[in-house]
């Protein structure tokens, strides 16, 4: 098991609001390659309850720093060192973490919701209120990851009693030797998730994808399992051939006019086994209600119209696809890729306008909300 040790060396400097500011405009400037720019390595500083909203840290070195209560909102963290530094309370929410160091740092009661930890070193950090003379349980509020992303981040031997990872995603994350009793993993993407040794004793997988793993390693009970993704059936992998054909006969509906082929109408089905036959198709009006598309390919694809009210897109990829008067009503889409997608409302025949509509969809992770979000 990893152990890290680090402290606030009784030296350390006190950086007040105004020292801190100066900082960041040093590093700012560093790193932008401006005149009088300085790498900034606030080793074991004390900085408490500093803000720092908002801005461009990349490389920052705060190994050991503490931290406490600090607001990091939307603030590019790229690389950064966090090694054993104090962050307890403190707010992370829509932080970019990309291939940080965050081994062994503290983050109780901490903010991390919509947080980009892609690739992180989070290896030994304590997520959650320890109490060191009582042993390693939860005493006080455990850190909020409720929608971050964690893809291929390293949690091994990490503490995390009681922590919050739902809607998260954790794709081919580590997670050996974890302490995750009483987690919430409800509608995580779990592919390829590592949990070899990890503590999972009253830990909730509701709704979570668990594809690309042992589950049976798990030993979870059949209830536990009954609102899971897992990999596709044989039956699904059997239907991949039908599913091509509908999107052939769709995009011939759309090149005739109507006069050969007919629209395609994959309502209940899973998708997953065909998920690249979506990618720059021509299938405006698809039925795909309450549709398996985890991680389907729908890049640049001619989408207008098409209804996946209720279907499951979490991951999946709608890079540059028209998606004009589409509807999403109950979908879950956290984490789908919607980059460069035109979501604007469709002009209709007779004048009226349909808007992409995304009614009680999970958005978590996609960069919009619902209260920005067309028709939501």
């Amino acid at each position: 098991m990893l152990k890290l040790k680090a402290r606030l060396e009784p030296n350390a400097v006190q950086l007040d609001p105004r020292g801190f500011e100066a900082m960041v405009r040093a590093h700012e400037a560093f790193i932008s390659g401006r005149p009088g720019g300085a790498r900034a390595i606030p080793r074991f500083v004390d900085a408490k309850g500093v803000r720092c909203d908002k801005r461009a840290l990349a490389d920052i070195d705060f190994t050991g720093a503490d931290l406490s209560r600090a607001t990091f909102i939307g603030t590019d963290l790229s690389r950064a060192s966090f090694y054993c530094a104090v962050l307890q309370k403190c707010d992370f929410r829509g932080a970019v973490l990309t291939r940080a160091d965050l081994r062994g740092a503290r983050f109780a009661g901490a903010k991390l919701g919509g947080a980009r930890l892609d690739e992180a070193d989070m290896r030994a950090a304590i997520l959650c209120v320890t109490d060191v003379e009582r042993g390693l349980k939860r005493v006080g509020a455990s850190a909020d990851l409720v929608g971050a992303s964690l893809n291929d981040a390293n949690l091994e031997d990490s503490v995390a009693i009681g922590v919050d990872f739902s809607n998260c995603s954790l794709r081919g994350a580590k997670l050996r030797n974890a302490n995750l009793k009483n987690a919430k993993f409800i509608d995580a993407n779990l592919d390829g998730v590592d949990f070899t040794g990890a503590r999972i004793a009253g830990v909730s997988f509701q709704g979570a994808i668990l594809t690309g793993m042992d589950v049976a390693s798990l030993f979870l009970k059949p209830d536990q399992l009954a609102a899971c993704v897992l990999d596709p059936t044989a039956e699904a992998r059997a239907a991949a051939d039908d599913i091509r054909r509908a999107l052939d006969g769709a995009e011939a509906w759309i090149m005739s006019d109507g006069r050969r082929g007919q629209r395609a109408r994959l309502d209940g089905m899973d998708l997953r086994p065909a998920r690249e036959a979506f990618r720059k198709r021509m299938v405006g009006g698809l039925a795909a209600r309450n549709s398996l598309a985890v991680g389907v390919d729908f890049t640049q694809s001619q989408l207008q119209g098409a209804i996946f009210d209720g279907a499951d897109l979490r991951g999946a990829d709608f890079t540059g696809a028209d998606l004009r008067g589409a509807s999403f009503i109950n979908a879950k889409l956290s984490h789908a890729i919607l980059r460069d997608a035109d979501i604007s409302p469709l002009p209709l025949p007779d004048g009226g306008r349909r808007a992409t509509r995304f009614d009680r969809a999970s958005l978590d992770g996609t960069g919009l909300s619902h209260t920005a979000a067309p028709g939501a």
